[in-house]
């Protein structure tokens, strides 16, 4: 992963700040300020993420609490009634945590 350094920061806010208009015009039912924050958050993983597939930039525990994050916040802005995204994403890596194998056997085993 390339490193970070506050000038390039600076850099990619200055970025977000030119493409502000478009940034607020897209930006669905987020907040000037998510808005803002999203666009920063994608131009530093486009900029800081080697270009290549390695897991070590993209399976890292951190990478998917970032993910879990996001939905938690649009769980909390959109769920009505208020619940728990939590199990729902454990359940669905638990699922995916399966091999293939053994999720062919229950399918041949169900016909």
């Amino acid at each position: 992963m390339n490193r970070i350094d506050s000038e390039k920061l600076e850099a990619i806010c200055g970025e977000v700040f030119r493409d502000r208009s478009a940034v607020v015009e897209g930006r669905g039912f987020l907040s000037v300020e998510a808005a803002l924050a999203r666009a920063v958050y994608w131009r530093l993983c486009k900029s800081t993420v080697s270009r290549s597939s390695s897991s070590e930039n993209y399976g890292t525990a951190q990478t998917f609490s970032t993910y879990q994050l996001a939905v938690n916040c649009l769980i909390e802005l959109n769920a009505r009634p208020p619940f728990d995204c939590g199990p729902f994403l454990e359940a669905l890596v638990q699922r995916c945590d399966t091999p293939v194998e053994h999720d062919r056997e229950k399918t041949l085993d169900h016909q």
